[in-house]
């Protein structure tokens, strides 16, 4: 079994080897790739359909997570 680990600082960046495995983007890991500045249909964006599916981001190992933004 693993430990738990709680991070101290982002864990979902592709440098940590998180991924997005769900959801639906141009770019595949745009959600991870720390831009937050540039927002538009070609990037920078994740998202699912209302209703049905999800955004899944996997990271490396287990983690303790207390926050999601």
């Amino acid at each position: 079994m693993f430990p738990s680990v709680v991070p101290a600082e982002n864990v979902a960046t592709i440098a940590d080897c998180a991924s997005v495995i769900e959801g639906v983007s141009r770019s595949r890991n745009a959600l991870l790739n720390g831009d937050t500045k540039n927002y538009d249909w070609d990037s920078g964006y994740t998202c699912h359909q209302l209703g049905s599916g999800a955004i899944v981001v996997q990271l490396a190992q287990p983690y303790m997570i207390g926050s999601i933004r």
